[in-house]
This record gives C-alpha cells, structure tokens and sequence, in this order.
C-alpha cells in the first residue's frame, strides 16, 4: 500500500493541493482516465467541505492491489446534510453536481462520523486496463 496525505487548513487553494497530490500518488500506478476520475471525485470532495462545513481539513489517498480510497476529513458534524443518494443537478443549476460525480465515478461512497468531525470516503476499484503495475 502506498499513503498520501495532506493537511488542507491554512492553505489557499485547498482543491489544487488535493488534485496535485492524487495526480502526484498515482503516476506510474494507474491510467490516465482512472486517474482523472479520482483527481475529480477528491477536488469534489475538497470544495464541498469547503463549501459546506467551512474548509477542508485534511485529505488523504491510499493506493492498494485492487484500487484506491480517496478520503476528506472536514469539521462539520452532520452526516445527514450528505445526501445517499445525489440526485442530478437540472441543466440551469450553477451547483449540485459534485456528489453526482462521486456516486457515478467512484465503485462505492460513503460518509461516517470522525473524531473530528465527518469523513467523506471514496472507493475506486480498478478495473481491466486501469492499473499501469
């Protein structure tokens, strides 16, 4: 298994250290479409955190045999404010599409409650093709 992790509080751009990061943790172990998918569902899941409970805490990756979770950590409480089952944004909304994304790109999603607040973890399994290994 291979960890990556990074402190978001306190940083400017919150989004881009977390695409940096990802892109950074799968060069070399994944294809570029799977990896853009994950560079999504984490910057996802960063601006919601952002937008939501106030900022980001903290993010990390870790890389196994079979895939990669991707899990952001904000201080908000409520895991009941994360909705199941995203529905799709209609075509006018400015917002509302990042849980979409997540629920369709990621094999499996799911929010619990953290002793700091909430996690939000994203599954990815890898598929024929994904993994460069």
């Amino acid at each position: 298994m291979t960890r990556a992790a990074i402190d978001l509080r306190n940083i400017e751009a919150p989004q881009r250290a977390a695409r940096r990061i990802v892109r950074k943790a799968l060069a070399g172990k994944a294809g570029g479409e799977y990896t853009d998918d994950v560079v999504l569902v984490a910057d996802e899941l960063v601006g919601n955190a952002v937008e939501h409970a106030g900022a980001a805490l903290d993010m990390s990756l870790d890389v196994y045999e079979w895939g990669v979770t991707v899990q952001v950590r904000d201080g908000g409480e409520d895991t009941t404010a994360v909705p199941g089952m995203p529905l799709a944004a209609d075509e006018d909304d400015e917002g509302g599409r990042g849980l979409f994304l997540v629920d369709v790109l990621a094999s499996a999603w799911g929010v619990q409650h953290d002793e700091k607040g909430k996690r939000v973890i994203a599954i990815f399994l890898y598929r024929t093709g994904d993994a460069d290994q």
